[in-house]
């Protein structure tokens, strides 16, 4: 067989994009390769279509479901002692992980009404100093768990688990005065919230006026 002949399969695959005396030449990646990008192509729709917008969980929303699910056994043992507490509410709202799960809560079940800040809908204001069931942390929890039927607030008490009842009335309190846009007009008493008194210990005082804590950070609803 001559050179030429021997060679001419090469010449073949040579392209006729020359650059600076350097002819391109047809090379084409192995098939492995090419599996690999267009699989990680469709993978990566897979993964935006299930982990954001469908039922999938990312790493920070099943962290925070761990953490209610722990807080939920907390909670167990808060009502276990008795009555809950301003003190133990306010004290949530300092929780970043309960509230990070509390404003998810507070969006799915509670924006239809109040707003996805709190701004007001059908429901009342909870971003302002006015309420119309007290504006404590133990009224919100209160209005919240048993809810207000004549005036069609839900009681939630047979739907969320009992973190999540604390979750949603310390994340309410968070709301206040955050000022968002498009804020309902004021509805019911005026309530300055003053945060708990620490007493000797270290504990909350528990029986302060108000209506919820002056962090400005985020919440969860009931009908105020």
């Amino acid at each position: 067989m001559s050179e030429h002949t021997e060679h001419a399969p090469d010449q073949d695959r040579l392209l006729e994009h020359n650059y600076d005396g350097i002819q391109e030449y047809d090379n084409p990646l192995p098939f492995w390769w090419v599996f690999l990008f267009w699989g990680s192509i469709v993978f990566a729709a897979f993964y935006v279509v299930y982990f954001h917008m469908g039922p999938g969980l990312l790493t920070i929303e099943a962290y925070n479901k761990d953490m209610l699910a722990y807080y939920d056994k907390q909670a167990q043992q808060f009502l276990a002692l008795g009555d809950i507490t301003e003190s133990t509410l306010y004290e949530l709202t300092d929780n970043e992980a309960m509230m990070s799960g509390a404003k998810q809560l507070f969006q799915s079940r509670c924006a239809q009404c109040h707003g996805m800040n709190g701004e007001g809908n059908i429901g009342p204001n909870l971003t302002d100093d006015y309420w119309l069931h007290g504006g404590k942390l133990t009224d919100v929890y209160h209005t919240v768990s048993e809810g207000v039927p004549d005036k069609g607030m839900l009681s939630w008490k047979m739907q969320l688990r009992p973190a999540e009842l604390l979750a949603v009335a310390a994340y309410a309190g968070t709301l206040r005065r955050t000022d968002p846009p498009n804020q309902k007009a004021p509805q019911g008493k005026l309530e300055p919230y003053e945060p708990p008194v620490p007493d000797e210990d270290g504990a909350g005082a528990d029986g302060d006026d108000g209506g919820g804590p002056a962090h400005d950070t985020g919440a969860v609803a009931g009908a105020r």
